[in-house]
């Protein structure tokens, strides 16, 4: 599991992309900073996946060579010129990013078509926490996961984060509110609302609740109140609060 860049203190993986980010900078004559503030941001626009692949983040080890984590978080730097600023960075897997350091996006496209066409969709399914697993780190969610009825497609985190936002714009909800809002908003048929992981858990519940936590992480939205059933209510984080 990969622990997300909101923690206190913030993960070696976070600490050293902020680091080497300002020492590229300085190296080429930039005074521009990048802060972790910065990678935190990104974190949250990009829900935990590389930005190009859209594959979840993850430091498992491949291989013996020299860069092992090939699935680790990365900074790619959108115009190659300009410094690591948040506006010209993005997060991205290691893989994407030394094919892209080379030849640019168009042709990493080209490859991922081609070979999505030779060999199809390998990508697996994975099984969400549990109630008791919800903890500081976010799981990454993938677009589909093991239920008591097999494997089903959901929505992605990012766009749940994204939509609780404009359910917010309007004021605050609870987070019941919020769940059937967001159900309808994606065309969740009913079954799909009720299915549960094979340890009872509900899929749709579970995932919300991990955008809530990971947009209140983010400074986005806050906890005001809860209500008799202990359901949260939530609003969108004034600038002075």
């Amino acid at each position: 599991m990969i622990r997300v860049p909101h923690t206190d203190p913030p993960p070696k993986w976070a600490a050293d992309l902020v680091r080497a980010a300002n020492q590229r900078n300085r190296a080429r004559g930039s005074t521009d900073p990048f802060t972790l503030e910065d990678l935190k941001v990104l974190w949250v626009e990009c829900g935990g996946r590389c930005a190009v692949s859209r594959l979840p983040f993850s430091l498992a080890i491949v291989g013996d060579g020299q860069a092992k984590r090939p699935f680790a978080p990365s900074l790619d730097r959108k115009d190659r010129h300009q410094p690591y600023t948040l506006n010209n960075v993005r997060l991205v897997t290691p893989s994407a990013n030394f094919a892209m350091n080379a030849w640019g996006l168009d042709p990493v496209l080209i490859l991922a078509a081609a070979m999505y066409r030779a060999h199809g969709d390998r990508s697996r399914a994975s099984e969400g926490p549990e109630d008791a697993d919800l903890t500081n780190e976010a799981v990454t969610d993938g677009e589909h996961v093991i239920t008591q009825d097999g494997a089903t497609s959901y929505s992605l985190r990012r766009d749940v984060m994204e939509a609780v936002v404009a359910v917010l714009q309007g004021g605050e909800a609870g987070s019941r509110e919020i769940e059937e809002l967001l159900a309808e908003r994606f065309h969740l048929a009913e079954k799909h609302r009720q299915l549960k992981y094979p340890k009872g858990i509900p899929v749709w519940r579970n995932l919300l609740a991990f955008a809530l936590k990971d947009l209140a992480k983010a400074g986005k939205i806050e906890r005001i109140d809860q209500t008799e059933t202990g359901r949260g209510v939530y609003r969108l984080r004034l600038e002075n609060d």
